[in-house]
């Protein structure tokens, strides 16, 4: 019984300290190992769910822990001094561990936009803590999964976004897809339907009072009204859909849950967080049944 535990030991003994090594991959990247036990290994061609932190010295950079897990796929391509050369080592439920030293990333590309715009600094320091939730073998269960996740996530924002509106008063009227529509000032001039040809002008700030874009103020580098088809893509989902309950001449704020937005890929030049809800104040300039017809070029024959 004895030399069986004393055996039991040493093997974990020797599982720990493997688990505990870093290695270096073969573009130079140091990364730790933490292994689940499960069998589920991870190739070419799946798509990983994942659970990540990224760093930069000691401060979280991103983080998916309390947004949605992000889809990756694994590529038989991979890049020198990323998490792609590590891929096919892990398996599902295990937890890895990356260092990316910026000062390596300058020396390969010293001319790349995040160094010349002061994004990463020399002496900064990527560290990466991410685990393997799940591995699936192609798009259609992977989107599959990431669509229960999306929804999940949806209903707990329609709570965050109706709880704002109920603790500040807000006198507003909820969509069926969670956007709540506050009218500032009713218009008389034709509905907005789906279709409709719209143009506004508009402000988008977070929650919190940040304005992150506008075409009234001169420091976003808009010139003039905003205009765009309703239900045609060319907006973002709530955007659209709180425009449809307005009319001609009307001034509203339309308030956005994070997924009908821009979720977790806002522009980086926004200022914006991933999964950020938004207000958008918005005054209805005009409403057309159409886009009007491009002008004629006077020299085409």
């Amino acid at each position: 019984m004895k030399r069986l535990l004393y055996f039991v030991l040493i093997i974990s003994l020797a599982t720990g300290c493997e688990n505990n090594v870093y290695r270096k991959t073969p573009g130079g990247m140091p990364y730790k190992i933490f292994k689940s036990g499960d069998s589920t290994r991870v190739t070419y061609g799946d798509i990983v769910k994942v659970n990540f932190t990224r760093k930069i010295k000691d401060s979280v950079h991103y983080s998916t822990y309390n947004t949605l897990p992000a889809y990756i796929p694994v590529s038989e391509r991979t890049i020198p001094y990323d998490l792609s050369e590590i891929w096919t080592k892990l398996k599902k439920g295990d937890s890895v561990v990356t260092i990316q030293l910026i000062d390596t990333f300058i020396r390969r590309n010293p001319m790349h936009p995040d160094f010349l715009s002061g994004k990463y600094k020399k002496g900064d320091k990527i560290t990466i803590n991410l685990k393997i939730l799940d591995v699936f073998p192609g798009d259609s269960a992977a989107m599959a999964d990431e669509a229960k996740e999306k929804e999940k996530w949806l209903t707990k924002e329609k709570q965050v976004v109706s709880n704002y509106i109920k603790e500040n008063n807000i006198n507003a009227t909820q969509t069926a897809n969670g956007v709540y529509v506050q009218i500032l000032e009713q218009g008389t001039g034709p509905k907005i339907d789906s279709g409709k040809y719209v143009t506004l002008n508009y402000t988008g700030s977070t929650f919190d009072g940040k304005v992150f874009d506008s075409n009234t103020d001169s420091t976003f580098r808009h010139f003039g009204p905003l205009s765009f088809t309703t239900a045609m893509r060319e907006m973002i989902p709530g955007f659209d859909e709180g425009v449809q309950m307005l009319n001609k001449g009307a001034h509203a704020k339309i308030y956005v849950p994070s997924t009908l937005g821009y979720g977790a890929n806002p522009n980086p030049a926004s200022g914006l967080k991933p999964y950020e809800n938004l207000v958008f104040e918005v005054k209805i300039l005009d409403v057309q049944d159409k886009a009007p017809a491009p002008p004629k070029n006077n020299n085409s024959r």
